[in-house]
């Protein structure tokens, strides 16, 4: 079984938001998308990248769950 990193499991709308803020936040986005990118499992983030998660995306939830999608 093939185990999906955490970019390709991001909600599309999330991944959108993301991008846009790019220009804003260069640095942060960009270490952002590489910590997903090295995980595969939402269990094991920092507590960290969900913070700049919820900041980067304006979503006022720590439930890092959300932003993903489990139906794959």
């Amino acid at each position: 079984m093939i185990t999906m990193n955490l970019l390709q499991r991001l909600k599309p709308e999330y991944l959108k938001r993301l991008n846009q803020k790019t220009e804003e936040h260069q640095d942060l986005v960009l270490k952002t998308l590489e910590t997903l990118e090295n995980e595969c499992y939402v269990s094991q983030l920092r507590y960290c990248v969900i913070l700049d998660l919820q900041y980067l995306l304006s979503t006022p939830t720590l439930n890092a769950f959300t932003f993903f999608r489990d139906d794959l």
